[in-house]
């Protein structure tokens, strides 16, 4: 009964927002519309033919190559990181000379920069997660002797 409870807490939001959406996205001129249903399409397209498959043979060959204790660090290692990526695209590609933005405070930060700390960091995490696992799995167990 409570799960039941926590799915309706959870769902009639979303539902809500979901709402709220299609209402804005309603408004917004014919174009825009349209790029959005490309941009939905295409994301759809590029997770089943490329980003899926190729997180089922990484993980595929992670399970051949590495010790089981370093799985899960590995595992969040590789989809934050790739969440990063995919999330600093729109910055990172070049664009051609007609397509740069209204703005031109936008594009004028380090990007890749900033993209390449946030990777060294997430992995220096994961390595420290592993060796912390590798310390805890070494140290021995205190003795506990009947008095």
């Amino acid at each position: 009964m409570t799960l039941r409870i926590v799915r309706l807490c959870l769902i009639l939001p979303a539902l809500a927002l979901g709402c709220y959406a299609l209402w804005l996205i309603w408004d917004m001129p014919r174009p825009d519309q349209l790029s959005i249903i490309f941009w939905l399409a295409g994301g759809l397209i590029a997770h089943d033919a490329l980003f899926a498959p190729a997180c089922i043979a990484l993980g595929f060959a992670a399970k051949k190559l590495l010790p089981q204790q370093w799985w899960p660090p590995v595992l969040i290692a590789t989809s934050a990181s790739l969440i990063v990526l995919i999330l600093s695209l729109p910055v990172l590609l070049p664009r051609s000379e007609d397509k740069y933005p209204d703005n031109a405070t936008i594009l004028d930060r380090p990007y890749g920069l900033g993209v390449l700390i946030a990777l060294a960091i997430i992995w220096f995490l994961a390595v420290g997660l592993v060796l912390v696992q590798r310390h805890n799995r070494a140290a021995p167990a205190p003795s506990v002797t009947p008095e």
